[in-house]
């Protein structure tokens, strides 16, 4: 787990959250403690990740944009992320 490994190295100064990352087949069990609406922002997502031609795009994003949807109905929007916040760290606002 490499940000847990920089956030002990970094003394836990800085507040982790574990992004969820594809429910079902890479996070399992995943229970959110915080959500990111992303309603405006997720055509730009998608662009991004289209961008990305090597990570092969085509194969995941209709996973994820399937899973934005139901986080979002969870959160009372359109579209959201997940976030799970580490308990031993500090608690910031996410945007």
């Amino acid at each position: 787990m490499l940000a847990y490994d920089a956030w002990l190295k970094a003394k836990r100064g800085f507040a982790l959250y574990y992004f969820e990352v594809m429910t079902g087949s890479q996070s399992q069990l995943f229970r959110p403690t915080h959500y990111v609406d992303i309603t405006t922002t997720e055509e730009r997502k998608r662009a991004a990740c289209m961008a990305h031609e090597s990570q092969h795009p085509e194969g995941f994003y209709e996973a994820h944009s399937l899973m934005n949807k139901f986080r979002g109905r969870e959160h009372g929007c359109k579209e959201a992320e997940a976030f799970v916040h580490h308990n031993q760290s500090r608690a910031v606002g996410l945007p």
